[in-house]
């Protein structure tokens, strides 16, 4: 049986509440992993199951189990289901179809409302940069724990914990799992490749059988520190050796296309230009046969939000702070991964973490 906790909403919320009002919902269905943190803080055992509503009256309820059960459980508890006060709930992820029968035969209408948790998740007040720039920095720590230990025949282990102790030395507690992957991992290219780490570090490139770094293969790390509930958020690739021709051209494309959405985040601009200014650059170039790829996501609440939807009408304005992920691949060689944390200023985006957005050839 699936059982909810009600609680009452912190000031936090104030502002994702005056939004909800604002855009005629009555409630907020939080089912992905940056939208839970934001609403319920540090509690510890978010589980995949867990579903979290935000009422305009200033509750917050939360239920874990099977998603739509747990989906009802707060719809009930929170007094926007089975006849008690019906509305229009906003929903922050895509939900399994079942969920929509279920809720409609509660008299609740569930709309889309990734956006208006993005823009939330993504406007930092002023007070808050510095804290960025600090958690930003810790992914920084984290770049120069990775490039200063890299050789062939390393354990990737061992990478991670070199990064988890650089990065707890320089005060980072916990981190944070980034779920989001720009692939499928069942795409014919096998981009994903098997992944190593912890929460402060994910690591990609190594022989799966042995855990062992290789030559010519490219390694890719996410670094993903955070710092009083602030997340960091960078990514490099380094090749251990000189890349062959297919692989040099798609780093080139993935740095180009990388600077090429960065100049499109203006503020004022949709976020989106940044993301087809990718594609355009990325699949302008003459990088050979490649797959591309590019994420937006917010970083505020300590994670990420969902990634930008694809048709997302969310305008970049000066003070969001933004992860910006990008890869690029090449088939059967291993991909070409980039990120970033920016804050857009007046002038554009500023990055962060300033880690190398580019192909790091080491020999």
């Amino acid at each position: 049986m699936t059982t909810a906790a009600t609680r009452q909403a912190g000031t936090g919320l104030d502002r994702l509440r005056e939004q909800l009002d604002k855009a005629g919902f009555a409630a907020l269905v939080l089912t992905s992993p940056g939208g839970r943190r934001y609403a319920l803080g540090r509690a510890p055992g978010l589980a995949d199951g867990t579903a979290v509503l935000l009422t305009t009256e200033g509750t917050v309820t939360s239920a874990a189990g099977d998603l739509p059960t747990a989906i009802m459980a707060v719809l009930r508890a929170g007094g926007v289901a089975g006849g008690v006060a019906g509305g229009v709930v906003g929903a922050d992820a895509d939900l399994p179809w079942e969920v929509f029968g279920q809720v409609s035969e509660a008299g609740v209408r569930l709309r889309p409302a990734a956006d208006l948790v993005f823009t939330e998740l993504a406007s930092g007040e002023p007070g808050e940069l510095p804290a960025v720039a600090a958690a930003a920095d810790l992914a920084a720590v984290g770049y120069t724990a990775v490039m200063d230990h890299l050789h062939v025949g390393m354990d990737v282990r061992e990478l991670s914990g070199n990064v988890d102790r650089s990065i707890r030395r320089a005060g980072g507690l916990l981190g944070w799992y980034d779920p989001y992957d720009p692939y499928d991992p069942c795409d014919p290219y096998g981009t994903t490749g098997r992944a190593a780490g912890s929460d402060l570090v994910t690591v990609r490139g190594h022989d799966p059988g042995t855990a062992r770094l290789t030559a010519g293969t490219p390694v890719r790390f996410v670094l993903h520190p955070l710092l009083e509930g602030v997340a960091g958020y960078a990514a490099a690739t380094a090749v251990l050796g000189e890349p062959d021709g297919p692989l040099r051209a798609a780093g080139a494309a993935c740095a180009a296309a990388t600077a090429s959405l960065l100049a499109a985040l203006r503020p004022g601009a949709p976020l989106r230009d940044g993301r087809e200014a990718f594609y355009r650059e990325a699949f302008g170039r003459e990088a050979g046969e490649h797959a591309a790829a590019c994420r937006i996501v917010a970083l505020r609440g300590g994670g990420a939000s969902p990634p930008l939807p694809r048709d997302s009408a969310v305008t970049a304005e000066p003070g969001m702070v933004l992860g910006v992920r990008t890869e690029v691949t090449v088939p059967g060689r291993g991909a070409i991964e980039l990120a970033e944390t920016v804050v857009l200023t007046d002038s554009g985006a500023e990055p962060q973490a300033r880690t190398p957005l580019r192909l790091v050839e080491l020999h």
